[in-house]
This record gives C-alpha cells, structure tokens and sequence, in this order.
C-alpha cells in the first residue's frame, strides 16, 4: 500500500502544530504545575508529565479558524482529549465550566463563532506560525529558568 506523501503545504501545517501545541503544554506546565516538566489536565485536573498532555481544543473541529487560537486551547490529557471510547472526546462539560471561569459567557459566545469563519493559510504562514510558537516557547522557558 502506497501512502500518500504529504504536500509542503501539509507539511508547513504539521511543524505549526507541532510547535503550538509545545507552546500550549508549556504555558500550562508553567501555570497550572509551576514546571516546566510536569503539568495539568485542565477537564480532569490530573496531573501529567508533560509528554503524556497534549494540547486540547476548546471549540471542536480543528479548523483552521481555532487550530492555533492559544485562547481556545488548554493542555488535556489523553483520557479527556482522546475520541470515544477509549477517551471522552474532550470532555466538554468540564472545558465548559473552565472556559466559563476564564473568559466568560459573551466570550464563549464569541468563540463559536469563529468556527464557522474560514480562513485559509499560505505555507509561509504555515511557517511563520511555527516560528511564532517556537519563539514563544523558548521566551516561557527562559524567563521560568530565570526566576530558579
């Protein structure tokens, strides 16, 4: 079977959510777990190492509208993030009364609506947007190593 090799473009989108998605479990590691190492599930508030979360979207469907939308996103564990059955599809009645804590009904409200925007990228966005990520990481990471 011949597996269909993936575009630049394609490509370009995987290292922008590679590098997101560090990002994410990196902010909250720091925020929630106060390590750069270890962190929360923020839908089971479990703790994780922080290989084991992953960066768990808020408003479903990944489009490219929310995909990097850091205001959408939170470190979840697999269980939580994880598709049915074996995971709770992201466990969205606890994500909801954590997003109603941290931004509110209006901005829930707003939120959904950027689900139906379409937006659409160029590769040098792709790229630009991993750069982003990866500048922002590294900038928490430096600034949590400072204060040790």
């Amino acid at each position: 079977m011949n597996k269909k090799s993936k575009t630049p473009k394609a490509k370009a989108k995987d290292k922008a959510w590679t590098a997101f998605s560090k990002y994410i479990r990196t902010r909250d590691c720091i925020r929630f777990g106060n390590s750069l190492t270890d962190g929360m599930c923020v839908t089971c508030k479990r703790q994780y190492p922080f290989k084991k979360l992953q960066a768990g979207h808020f408003i479903q469907g990944r489009g490219n509208s929310v995909l990097l939308d850091e205001r959408l996103v939170y470190s979840q564990c697999l269980g939580c993030n994880g598709n049915p059955p074996m995971g709770k599809g992201g466990n969205y009645v606890e994500y909801f009364i954590l997003m109603e804590q941290e931004v509110g009904r209006e901005k829930i409200d707003e939120f959904r609506l950027l689900k139906r925007q379409i937006k659409l990228y160029k590769q040098f966005q792709w790229e630009e947007a991993e750069q982003e990520f990866k500048n922002k990481t590294k900038e928490l990471e430096d600034k949590f190593n400072e204060k040790d």
